[in-house]
């Protein structure tokens, strides 16, 4: 079975379970047993499908595991806690590459100077397929190639400037650190040569990050159908006192 899962990513360490601190995966599991639907973690092969950092939040991440019956997504929005939501459930077969759509919000109260047309500008330097190893942190271990294929866009919205971020795979903290460059570029702190330099290996240079709190998992395109539970969005709304990153953020729901 195939959940769609929305969660507010403050208040865990991540998404994947951890030797310590509190994780979405690890709450769900943790419901899954408690309604009898899975007896460990082992047996259910739970696993979520795009790993999110700590402070990063969601609104179409996938878990994926095998009940021991039938599994009711508003029984089990009961037993979780009020920053996780089940939002739909899928018996389907996904399609692989999975398609990601993040997005990372600015506030223009935070960043009052912000140039959006420079910001735009430097979509077009980070789109398209590039070799990101400036821009991410390198598992070793794993072996991945640092090479990706993206379309980034910026929509301004108001009171939130939105880049958004399409592709079939990102490495870790891809997303924030090109965030952070961009917004660099934007101020006028780097040239469009530093960014190149940067983009195209000219330079080795590890770029910072910027905050996670403010990068969110739209959704991931894995070609099946979710049956949806229409009582959520109201439910999630008589929970939440909503600010306004979190009102875009269950605005996407």
């Amino acid at each position: 079975m195939i959940l769609k899962v929305a969660y507010t990513g403050i208040g865990f360490c991540g998404s994947q379970v951890q030797p310590k601190g509190r994780t979405v995966e690890g709450e769900i599991n943790s419901a899954l047993e408690r309604l009898g639907l899975i007896d460990s973690d082992a047996d259910s092969r739970f696993r979520i499908l795009s790993r999110t950092d700590r402070g990063v939040s969601a609104c179409g991440n996938l878990a994926v595991f095998e009940p021991k019956g039938n599994l009711s997504i508003s029984r089990l929005n009961h037993e979780l806690p009020e920053d996780i939501f089940v939002i739909g459930k899928s018996d389907g077969k996904i399609r692989y590459p999975l398609k990601k759509h993040y997005a990372y919000l600015i506030l223009k109260d935070e960043v009052p100077k912000i140039d959006i047309d420079r910001l735009v500008h430097s979509t077009k330097l980070f789109s398209g397929k590039h070799d990101f190893s400036n821009f991410a942190r390198i598992e070793k271990d794993k072996a991945k190639s640092p090479v990706r294929d993206i379309d980034v866009s910026v929509e301004d919205a108001g009171n939130i400037v939105i880049v958004h971020f399409y592709g079939t795979g990102f490495l870790w903290q891809m997303i924030r650190r090109i965030v952070k460059c961009m917004t660099d570029y934007s101020f006028g702190k780097l040239s469009e040569n530093d960014v190149l330099d940067l983009i195209e290996r000219r330079i080795s240079k590890k770029y910072q990050a910027a905050k996670p709190e403010n990068l969110i998992l739209i959704d991931i395109d894995a070609g099946v159908r979710f049956e949806a539970d229409n009582k959520i969005k109201k439910e999630i709304n008589e929970k939440m006192g909503l600010l306004e990153k979190e009102s875009f953020f269950f605005s996407q729901l």
